[in-house]
């Protein structure tokens, strides 16, 4: 089975639920701000069983689809409208679009101002760029302090950082090439989530797998990391 069509109230009817089965112990039922529903299992698990474990979260797919439904363009960098709202660094803001000859981008404590020219719709291109730079700048800077804290003792070169959009990662570490790579969407989250998924990826500098030394290193580095990566999947995803 690779997906699963449930039925739900309108407007969503017959909804599609993407099943994922992976090597894992746990199951994961998400629903992301685009509306996609996906489900995650253990390889093992019959199809019976996720039939039937779909439809008794039927209640809580449809509440949180209507609660994505009702905020269409919530959190979205992707063709922006004027009043259009996003989150930076944890914060609700307002994008908003003004036309001017100067092109540059105004941060507000509520607000994200873009002025381009308004004629040829330049915003989003400013927007992106600006967004990117304010990425690495701040990713940098956390990588360093994590680094200088905790690598630097271990004889571990600073890595060099790259910046770019990912779909399905926060983050990636390359050991053999001393690089790690953030999603620059993650401006979006909390710093102190963000200082998570940089730490996460400086231990594969030291661990490359997912394995117990990892988790213990870890752990010992930022006790509270589980409670931050919980925050990060809720600021993205609702999640089961």
């Amino acid at each position: 089975m690779n997906n699963y069509l449930i039925e739900l109230a309108a407007p969503f009817n017959k909804t599609t639920v993407y099943i994922e089965r992976k090597k894992i112990k746990n199951i994961h039922l998400k629903v992301f701000r685009d509306l996609k529903v996906t489900l995650s299992v253990p390889a093992e698990v019959t199809d019976k069983w996720i039939a039937d474990f779909i439809n008794s979260k039927s209640s809580w797919i449809e509440k949180q689809l209507y609660k994505y439904n009702q905020s269409s363009g919530y959190n979205s960098l992707v063709n922006i409208k004027s009043g259009s709202s996003t989150q930076l660094l944890g914060k609700d803001r307002r994008i908003i679009k003004r036309n001017s000859e100067k092109k540059h981008v105004v941060e507000e404590e509520k607000n994200i101002i873009v002025y381009a020219d308004l004629a040829i719709n330049e915003h989003q291109k400013i927007l992106e760029g600006w967004w990117r730079d304010k990425a690495y700048k701040t990713y940098i800077r956390e990588m360093d302090k994590i680094h200088d804290k905790v690598f630097k003792k271990y004889g571990i070169k600073k890595p060099t950082l790259y910046v770019r959009k990912m779909k399905t990662l926060w983050g990636s570490c390359t050991p053999s090439k001393n690089k790690i790579t953030i999603n620059e969407y993650l401006l979006k989250a909390d710093l102190r989530c963000i200082q998570y998924v940089i730490l996460h990826e400086l231990t594969h500098l030291i661990y490359p797998y997912h394995n117990t030394d990892f988790y213990d290193f870890l752990t010992i580095q930022m006790p509270d990391w589980r409670e931050r990566k919980k925050q990060l999947d809720l600021e993205v995803v609702q999640g089961l």
